[in-house]
């Protein structure tokens, strides 16, 4: 893999960071002021506690999980081309 696909990989992976932190905070925004207007408690706690803390928590490990499953690849952050050069 050479510098310009490493870049383009580095790049792939920080814009689907970004879409999963965009993802979780209008999740973690619906959770909480979405169901703000909820009856429903467990364990003495409003719906949009556990929606808005667990919920969100739950929700970034499995985006985490998906992101390394389909967009991270393993790859080697040496410099290929001066490493070639240097033999």
């Amino acid at each position: 893999m050479n510098n310009y696909e490493k870049y383009q990989q580095v790049k792939k992976e920080a814009g689907a960071t970004g879409a999963l932190l965009l993802t979780l905070i209008l999740f973690w925004t619906a959770a909480g002021f979405g169901l703000a207007g909820t009856q429903v408690e467990f364990l003495h706690l409003p719906l949009w506690v556990w929606a808005s803390s667990l919920g969100v928590w739950v929700f970034a490990i499995v985006g985490v999980k998906a992101l390394t499953h389909f967009v991270f690849r393993d790859m080697s952050l040496e410099d290929e081309e001066v490493t070639r050069h240097d033999k």
